[in-house]
């Protein structure tokens, strides 16, 4: 039993993080997380070990007692025959064919078992073996090398999944962020909007050229961006772990819990964690499923506060907040972008979010129709508008 919850907790803790493969590759915790599974593949190797050793007692029983009862039958038979009941000849002929024909089929059910297993397992071993290299974790890059300044790029990028390349997701997208501007992206859903941001921080790859603060994302490695760019997504990626620890996820240094507190009070999120039993050492369980929708988004956003990224790119990232704690939180990103010249990049359904933008970004089928501030489109007939007007009505 302890090794059946061994190998459910592994295969738990695989979907968990599989769940939130972007946010790992986002922070470059891919070390991290393999540690993680390697000391509880050791836990499982042990279980294993001692399963095995029980195995093969129980192996040594079963011989010992076929063994006993063999002689127990030898005997009784030879009293049997002793008595004129049978012969002896009959009972040593067929005692010797059942044991020359009961050793092989025992035998060969444990190597086809065996073999059975191993088939199965390098199926899946040589299926892991063929998927292709992550590239944006590849060895690319100039190590060390990092973004200029908080500018970004795009010039002519396209962008198509390799399943469906005759279908663009994105066409010939130009755009130019300046340092420390708040832009916001709006547009139906499945016009490209999610797309654009993962060819942003380098989780898709695109044609054409994306330049963070004039280096080519070629030139950054994985490491670099994840200092430099910080990707809240919509659906959070939670550990079964501490609060404490969730919002110190992807940091590369040691947090003092001082921090933690201050970045969870942005977030606005404090309250609610020191009413949790044990406060920020209170467990979480996997994807923080024992807390509400907007307290996992609030947390994820804790850790951007924590971090204050050079780049910081929202995708519906308050999208299960209640209308006051989303205008704290954004109250405290502008506060943030103004006093660390951090550039926002903000995906919303939910256009008032938007409504404080330095400019907004409209795209619809893959491409960018318009541009402009919230005043500026609210009062053009375009699209911008006719989204306005239907969540007014």
């Amino acid at each position: 039993m302890e090794l059946m919850d061994t190998k459910a907790d592994m295969d738990g803790a695989m979907v968990e993080l599989l769940g939130g493969i972007e946010t790992i590759r986002a922070l470059d915790s891919a070390q991290t997380e393999g540690a993680r599974i390697e000391a509880r593949s050791e836990q499982l190797r042990k279980k294993e070990m001692r399963h095995h050793r029980a195995m093969a007692f129980y192996d040594c029983l079963k011989f010992v007692n076929e063994a006993f009862f063999s002689v127990l039958v030898i005997g009784l038979s030879v009293l049997l025959a002793s008595q004129g009941a049978i012969t002896v000849g009959t009972v040593l002929t067929a005692y010797l064919c059942f044991t020359q024909l009961t050793g092989p089929l025992r035998e060969l059910h444990r190597i086809l078992d065996e073999f059975s297993e191993c088939v199965v397992l390098a199926n899946d071993y040589f299926q892991l073996s063929d998927l292709p290299l992550d590239f944006s974790c590849q060895d690319e890059g100039i190590p060390g090398q990092a973004p200029q300044d908080n500018s970004v790029t795009l010039k002519d990028v396209r962008f198509a999944y390799p399943e469906k390349p005759d279908q663009l997701i994105l066409s010939d997208i130009v755009l130019a962020i300046p340092p420390g501007k708040f832009i916001g992206i709006a547009g139906p859903s499945g016009c490209g909007k999610s797309s654009l941001i993962k060819v942003i921080d380098k989780l898709e790859e695109a044609q054409g050229e994306v330049l963070l603060g004039g280096i080519p994302l070629s030139g950054l490695t994985r490491a670099a961006l994840s200092q430099n760019v910080a990707l809240v997504p919509q659906t959070p990626f939670l550990t079964a772990d501490t609060v404490y620890r969730n919002i110190c996820y992807g940091m590369k240094r040691e947090v003092s819990l001082e921090e933690v507190r201050e970045a969870a009070r942005k977030a606005n999120i404090a309250a609610d964690i020191e009413q949790l039993e044990g406060g920020y050492q209170f467990l979480l369980a996997e994807g923080g499923t024992n807390l509400s929708g907007g307290q996992r988004q609030r947390i994820a956003l804790a850790r951007v506060f924590l971090k204050k990224p050079r780049i910081l790119i929202l995708d519906e990232a308050t999208s299960a907040l209640d209308n006051t704690s989303e205008k704290r939180i954004q109250a405290e990103i502008e506060k943030m972008k103004e006093e660390c010249g951090t550039t926002v990049i903000s995906i919303a359904h939910r256009l008032s979010t938007l409504q404080n933008c330095d400019e907004i970004i409209v795209m619809d089928k893959g491409r960018i129709v318009q541009r402009g501030t919230y005043r500026e489109l609210e009062g053009v007939p375009g699209l911008f508008r006719d989204m306005a007007l239907g969540i007014r009505k």
